[in-house]
């Protein structure tokens, strides 16, 4: 596992139990006030692939982090709105982005 991934993936864990222990706020944006969160974004372009890999699989605020990696904001700020359209959004676009993020992996 990359170095990469491997902090992706403790991170990914401290910010799923962030938000799961406040899963009945009414403020949305509780969710991105975390330092996981942060933590996440400053990964940068490296995690997308990861990011993507978890959107896919759950419904975690993950636009909300692409938002800020990738500075796209066509789908909305990943937090507010009508989430799945916003992760079906985001799902599209790496189909179609996903050889600039993965290029030379092996």
């Amino acid at each position: 596992m990359s170095d990469v991934a491997a902090r992706f993936d403790r991170l990914a864990q401290e910010w799923e139990a962030h938000c799961a222990a406040h899963r009945e706020a009414s403020n949305p944006f509780v969710f991105l006030n975390h330092p996981s969160f942060e933590s996440l974004v400053a990964l940068g372009r490296p995690a997308v692939p990861f990011v993507i890999e978890r959107y896919r699989e759950g419904s975690l605020f993950w636009g909300a982090v692409l938002r800020r990696i990738t500075g796209i904001d066509t789908y909305g700020d990943g937090v507010v709105g009508k989430l799945d359209a916003t992760r079906r959004g985001w799902l599209d676009w790496w189909t179609q982005h996903e050889a600039e993020f993965t290029r030379g992996e092996a």
